[in-house]
């Protein structure tokens, strides 16, 4: 019997994707290439990562509601800073529920002013605050859907006036929600989609090219949709 990981970090992979990915990695489309050894370029790779993202917004519900998908790198931490660098221009709101929110809101405090609308730090962030204000003149809300280290779950999700980003690193594709409530949607793919080493991003393309800084090309998202 087949060994089963509970931990919070790297998920357990079906049986059949272990074998698909192992046929891939020795002979890709009987093309006698492993799927590591072909150009990032090439038609067979590139249908794989349109396949990807196609199927991922297809989970979410969000195919054809302006929304694109995308794979990228440098995990989740590396959203920290790369939500603010696109979406910050003067002010946002964050939800402090836990370690991950934490190091979000240190990482955007690095570009502009933000504002925890809310916090359980006080509680060792055992429990997800409610009746908090969001105001309608901050750039965007973010909060974090779950809480591995201190065992909590946003069970809802506010209604905003605002761009709603959240952090799903170790929830998403677990339970059924409306996705088209958040306009930007992260999350590290080891603990629910697949081994570690990509992050899944789903950005709703208009809130996008707002900002007046520029975008150092590799952080930017309208870049990696215009190359996807």
């Amino acid at each position: 019997m087949k060994k089963h990981n509970f931990s919070a970090g790297p998920c357990i992979l079906p049986q059949e994707v272990l074998q698909k990915a192992s046929e891939a990695v020795i002979n890709f489309n009987n093309d006698d290439l492993s799927l590591l050894e072909i150009s990032h370029r090439s038609k067979p790779f590139v249908d794989v990562m349109e396949k990807a993202r196609a199927l991922a917004l297809e989970l979410l519900g969000l195919e054809g509601k302006g929304y694109k998908a995308l794979f990228l790198q440098g995990g989740a931490s590396t959203q920290f800073i790369m939500v603010a660098l696109n979406l910050l221009e003067k002010r946002a709101g964050y939800l402090n529920t836990g370690t991950w929110s934490d190091k979000a809101i240190k990482e955007a405090k690095i570009y502009d002013d933000i504002y925890e609308v809310a916090s359980s730090k006080n509680a060792n962030f055992n429990y997800i605050p409610k009746g908090y204000d969001i105001p309608s003149d901050y750039d965007y809300f973010h909060c974090t859907s779950n809480n591995t280290i201190f065992g909590t779950q946003m069970k809802s999700f506010p209604k905003c006036d605002i761009p709603l980003v959240c952090d799903m690193s170790s929830d998403i594709f677990s339970r059924v929600l409306d996705f088209s409530k958040f306009d930007l949607i992260y999350a590290g793919a080891q603990k629910n989609m697949g081994p570690a080493g990509t992050t899944l991003v789903v950005v709703k393309e208009d809130i996008l090219g707002k900002v007046s800084r520029k975008i150092p090309s590799i952080m930017d998202y309208k870049v990696h949709i215009s190359k996807s």
